[in-house]
């Protein structure tokens, strides 16, 4: 009887809308990821403080998030009821009548007098929230605002999403960032449909998960930077498992699901810290974790000296041990194992590891590592989850189980080779989906990772698509898109926003629309109205330019040190850290920097002292000396602030560049740079 009702109901909803004469207003709407289908009609609907919000069964959940944003940010108090026959107000039904709307899919039909929700399951009824979130003005995403008009034009959006895996990875191994950020990034993914969000947990510069078996895991040399490495306490850290159980909770209440990643045999480092007996050498020094800058110093290069040894049951018992916590604190279908970067040169160098090879008839490590793999898919799947690794494992396929699915980093190539040979994968290839790569200038100041050879632009993570080069059959394989923050540079909480934004919503987009259904200029329309969003939930994101707030010319430049200076004011916003950079762009002379210094109305307030070198170098084997590093501790809004560098030319003053500059502020989470 009740579903009879619904469809009553439904088909009701969307004669009352046909009757309204045409007009472009919801067409003209800025909702991001583009919904499937959008037919505007004559009207508006408008909140008021009457308006009630009515629910059936299992739309409950989601919609009270809904509610609380409308109470915080229009002030309006709507009560929420259970649906009965009501058929004006906001209306939330789940429908058996939606199948081909999938599991996140939605309708929603909007008339003067009612909004009527219908999806298929909670996930698809949170969606609409976010749709019609989104169809409200910008400052919902403030404080309270009484002088707003709360309405949206009247139509029919009907939506669902292209891929089931629609993702983001955050790296908090390489830089540590609390519950606090992580939560405010579920809120972000959840206003643009993003409903994965993979945390690599455990890497060379850390491990990051409270393991209640082995707690040497979580001790200081693990996940606390050493003191010689000077880095912010913040960056340091792990998250216990009454933190995780509480960020899986309120991600799963935003329809995101958390997919934990241990990443072994390789970047097992604090691993065989505080476990020596599960690595394949003797080697731990230095015995502490540290940046992934200080690899080179420390190591000659960026990967660990040691990893774990897969020729003994030990590290599989280990393993096992840690998986089983792990089963039980994310209900994820997917653990992640990682697997990617193993260093065979290590087990080719031990003699028990050969013998292990001959004995179990291994022609070479990469049949060794397949055989990890195998052992740990078992593993995994004993737990009642499923295997996912990166793209690295496939280097024997021939012998890895089709039940492990593959995350490809790799390029289209590898993307291609996982679903050719029968494996699910999610596309998340280097170009263009690592956002730690720089998206318009190598000179612009932002902090991009590793110096890789492409520039990952907005237009091309927009456009990228995921199955090129495979068949419709083939192309069932690919579960979805996921966009990847290695923070090994991008350790301030504003760098990586900027490196993040917008892009992020470009893949948001990608993963939702149907295949050849893009339209850049579209978006870019779109985009525009929803960096005001971000701009309230204080999200920093990239403009054009960068960190650019001067430059140097070669009629500036001497052969003896001379004094240049910037007035960085508009620049200056907040107490925090502030990175200042000079990047040589063109010329026959590189500069020598001497001294940097940060006055506050003509006094010196911070300094640092070092000989720096702005040259071509962009890469991350050696210092880059071209940064100066300075601190704010008391801000005054009225003051005058000005940068001055004592500089010179080397070998001659044909020397011209990019001053950069950026304050990244202490109150991270409530402070972003105005426009």
């Amino acid at each position: 009887m009740k579903s009879q009702i619904l469809k009553m109901m439904l088909v009701l909803t969307l004669s009352t809308s046909i009757s309204f004469a045409q007009t472009t207003n919801l067409s003209l709407n800025s909702i991001i990821p583009k919904p499937l289908s959008v037919t505007p009609y004559a009207g508006k609907f408008e909140f008021k403080p009457t308006t009630p919000i009515y629910y059936q069964g299992q739309a409950q959940a989601p919609i009270s998030l809904f509610a609380s944003l409308l109470a915080g940010s229009t002030g309006i108090k709507a009560k929420t009821l259970p649906l009965q026959n009501q058929s004006q107000g906001i209306l939330f039904m789940v429908s058996d009548t939606l199948n081909s709307l999938g599991e996140e899919g939605y309708r929603i039909g909007i008339t003067p007098t009612a909004i009527s929700v219908y999806a298929k399951t909670s996930a698809g009824i949170f969606n609409a929230t976010q749709t019609i979130r989104q169809l409200l003005p910008a400052q919902i995403e403030g404080k309270t605002n009484g002088k707003t008009s709360w309405s949206i034009p009247c139509g029919e959006i009907i939506d669902k999403p292209r891929y089931g895996w629609r993702g983001y990875m955050q790296d908090v191994s390489r830089t540590f960032y609390g519950v606090d950020v992580m939560k405010k990034y579920i809120d972000v993914m959840a206003l643009y449909k993003l409903n994965v969000l993979h945390l690599h947990l455990t890497d060379d510069q850390g491990w990051r998960i409270e393991i209640k078996k082995y707690p040497l895991l979580t001790s200081t040399k693990t996940t606390i930077f050493d003191k010689s490495t000077n880095q912010p306490a913040e960056r340091s850290g792990f998250y216990t498992q009454d933190q995780i159980r509480d960020l899986v909770k309120y991600a799963a209440e935003r329809n995101i699901t958390i997919i934990p990643e241990i990443d072994v045999p390789g970047h097992s480092w604090p691993t065989v810290l505080a476990y020596p007996e599960l690595g394949v050498n003797q080697n731990r020094k230095p015995d502490f974790v540290f940046p992934f800058l200080d690899s080179w110093s420390h190591w000659g290069n960026q990967f660990t000296p040691n990893t774990l040894d897969p020729t003994k049951e030990e590290v599989y018992e280990f393993l096992n041990n840690v998986f089983t916590e792990l089963a039980d604190l994310f209900p994820a279908d997917y653990i992640h194992f990682g697997g990617d970067e193993v260093r065979h040169v290590l087990w080719e160098k031990e003699p028990h590891v050969q013998e292990f090879m001959k004995t179990g008839s291994l022609k070479n490590t990469n049949e060794l590592q397949s055989y990890f793999v195998k052992r740990i898919s078992t593993i995994i799947k004993s737990k009642g989850k499923k295997p996912i690794g990166w793209n690295d494992i496939l280097s024997d396929a021939k012998n890895l189980t089709k039940e492990t699915a593959i995350m490809s980093w790799l390029g289209d190539e590898a993307i291609a080779d996982a679903a050719k040979n029968g494996f699910y994968v999610v596309a998340t290839p280097t170009d263009p989906f690592y956002f730690d790569i720089t998206q318009a200038d190598r000179n612009d100041g932002t902090m991009s990772d590793l110096a890789y050879g492409n520039i990952n632009s907005l237009e091309k993570v927009y456009n990228y698509e995921p199955e090129t080069g495979l068949s419709q059959d083939e192309g069932k394989f690919i579960l979805g898109v996921q966009a990847n923050q290695w923070t090994a540079i991008t350790q301030d909480l504003k760098d990586m926003n900027v490196q993040n934004f917008p892009r992020l919503l470009a893949l948001a987009e990608t993963g939702w629309i149907p295949k050849g259904n893009r339209d850049l200029a579209g978006f870019k329309k779109r985009l525009s109205d929803n960096l005001k969003r971000l701009d309230l939930l204080k999200i920093d994101y990239y403009k054009p330019g960068g960190y650019i707030s001067g430059t140097w010319e070669a009629k500036a430049i001497g052969n003896e040190f001379r004094t240049l200076s910037w007035d960085v004011t508009k620049k200056t916003y907040a107490n925090g850290r502030i990175t200042a950079g000079f990047f040589y762009t063109k010329g026959v002379n590189f500069m020598e920097i001497k001294k940097v210094e940060l006055l506050e109305n003509g006094k010196v307030i911070a300094r640092d002292e070092h000989t720096g070198i702005a040259d071509k170098f962009r890469g991350t084997h050696k210092v880059k000396s071209f940064l100066y590093h300075l601190q704010l501790d008391h801000y005054k809004p009225n003051a005058k602030y000005e940068l001055k560098a004592e500089v010179k030319g080397i070998g001659g003053t044909d020397s011209n560049g990019n001053f950069t500059y950026n304050l990244s502020p202490f109150d991270r989470l409530n402070v972003s740079e105005t426009k």
